[in-house]
């Protein structure tokens, strides 16, 4: 890691020099990182955006869902109104 650009003379060139080297290297691994660190938050995001998607999905579902109930229970009751009619019809002609 140690890259010298040139042949420093002095003890101070070389420490500031080495001091420099090492703050590019350092720059260099946090670039990585963010670099990294960015993709991540980029597949995170899309992976919100999949659960999101997917909850919207399922609320659409449920709400088709409580539709269909409803009208499965007017449909219960039709025919239990219906159920009813026949029966009192079936008294009046049985007692009549």
């Amino acid at each position: 890691m140690y890259d010298v650009k040139e042949k420093a003379t002095t003890p101070i060139e070389k420490l500031e020099e080495l001091s420099e080297t090492i703050l590019e290297n350092v720059d260099n691994k946090l670039c990585d990182i963010q670099d990294g660190l960015d993709d991540r938050i980029g597949d995170l995001t899309f992976r919100q955006e999949d659960v999101e998607s997917g909850v919207d999905n399922a609320q659409d579902d449920i709400m088709d869902l409580n539709s269909e109930v409803v009208e499965l229970r007017e449909t219960v009751e039709d025919l239990q109104d219906t159920i009813q009619e026949l029966q009192d019809k079936l008294e009046e002609l049985t007692d009549g």
